[in-house]
């Protein structure tokens, strides 16, 4: 009797038993992976120093350590890890800031926006154009400075707002500006947020912390190099054979790639997107110990920060396994968090799919919540969607809000739902 009952007990408590078995030695080893990805060696993970290539090799070593089949083909037809592809950015290289001679820091002060050219300027007067709505034409050689978004008596009146909804956005503001040739162009803004472009107009552009503008900003001098380049990177591909259904795939992705870093300010990328890329790499070791039915499919997104470039290129350019076999793709982007649930992108587009992860949480009581949304272009499932492989792009909700700036580093990821989100995916991809 007294055996019985403990045996009950036990199976009640299961999921909570399971979660802190696994939490010690999974947390240390994620944790590990995190610091590395994040290091100061890997430089942001981005397009500058070379980053992004440290970040692919480690991952490709990893895999090869847990004896993973390489799914690409180097330039000479042999068996990679590596599928190599071009894309263009505009690749930030230097900059500086100082109004009246106050130096203010990159990354913590200011950021260059993702629109920015090249240029140097020295002491040049400054003229403040409130928010940019009316430019006036002897602002030729000036520094401009406007601030973000609308001012409150147009945001706050619904028919104004409307109005004025398309000159709110920065590109409308920006290219009204150009016709006045002014000499540079710094946005206020309340929170800095780094960003890759694609494109870069003729003229420095930089983005400055509000609460951070010195109270004397007169005379501006800045440097800024930057310019649009071709930039050769690689996804990271790896395949574990199925037990019964060989010819068929699921797939893991996540995205290694992050900001990079100018002058001193590295953007570590800590939640976007080390964490999902230590998800996929602790899973990738789980399932090379314990295969599924299907066959796995491994893909590390080079480019995202760029526009998705990496798995635009797979799905479009060069599918190392064919579409037809990709049975479900799940999407790990900004894994280090989960105190207030996860979010299944495209959970909308395929209903019974999420309606079995709801369950699957309810009965493990993983997180909070399992909420889902439509498909959108805002991380790599969204061509394999396009394209018709159902697919999930999770992310969880809750913790600390740093997102593309200095402050998403190791030291400020908490890992707060990692043991519980890992065993709900595991368990999620087993049911296939």
């Amino acid at each position: 009797m007294r055996k019985n009952i403990f045996l009950l007990l036990l199976i009640s408590l299961s999921p909570i038993f399971i979660f802190s078995q696994q939490t010690p030695e999974l947390l240390e080893a994620a944790r590990a992976d995190l610091q590395q990805l994040c290091s100061e060696e890997f430089g942001g993970r981005g397009y500058l120093n070379g980053g992004h290539k440290k970040a692919a090799n480690f991952i490709a070593k990893r895999f090869n350590s847990l004896g993973m089949r390489a799914a690409a083909k180097d330039a000479y037809g042999k068996a990679s890890y590596l599928q190599a592809f071009e894309m263009k950015i505009n690749l930030i290289r230097a900059a500086k800031l100082s109004f009246n001679g106050k130096t203010l820091e990159a990354g913590k002060d200011f950021v260059v926006n993702r629109f920015s050219g090249s240029g140097r300027l020295d002491q040049v007067k400054v003229m403040d154009l409130k928010y940019g709505l009316d430019p006036k034409p002897n602002i030729e050689g000036r520094v401009v400075l406007i601030r973000e978004g609308l001012p409150d008596k147009i945001a706050n009146n619904p028919q104004k707002k409307a109005q004025y909804a398309d000159r709110a956005k920065d590109l409308p503001k920006l290219q009204s500006l150009l016709a006045y040739r002014p000499a540079a162009i710094i946005i206020l803004r309340k929170k800095l947020t780094a960003a890759f472009g694609g494109d870069a107009f003729p003229l420095p552009i930089i983005d400055v912390l509000a609460a951070h503008l010195p109270k004397k900003h007169k005379t501006a001098s800045l440097e800024v190099t930057a310019g649009v380049t071709k930039i050769a990177t690689q996804n990271v591909a790896a395949t574990i054979k199925g037990t019964e259904f060989p010819d068929s795939f699921l797939v893991i992705s996540a995205h290694y790639d992050h900001l990079g870093m100018y002058e001193h300010a590295i953007f570590a990328g800590a939640n976007d997107n080390a964490s999902g890329t230590v998800m996929m790499l602790s899973m990738a070791k789980y399932f090379a110990k314990n295969p599924p039915k299907y066959s796995v499919l491994f893909l590390a997104f080079g480019g995202e920060e760029c526009g998705l470039k990496g798995s635009r290129f797979y799905v479009e350019k060069q599918p190392l396994i064919p579409l037809k076999k990709l049975k479900f793709l799940l999407n790990l982007d900004l894994m280090g968090n989960g105190v207030d649930g996860i979010m299944a992108v495209c959970g909308k587009d395929f209903p019974e799919i999420h309606q079995r992860l709801v369950d699957l949480n309810e009965n493990l009581s993983a997180v909070p919540s399992v909420k889902a949304r439509k498909n959108a272009p805002n991380s790599d499932h969204y061509f394999f969607v396009e394209n018709g492989v159902p697919s999930f792009f999770i992310y969880t909700m809750g913790g600390p809000s740093h997102y593309h700036d200095i402050y998403d580093n190791a030291d400020n990821l908490l890992f707060s739902k990692y043991i519980e989100v890992r065993e709900l995916l595991i368990q999620f991809l087993e049911g296939f």
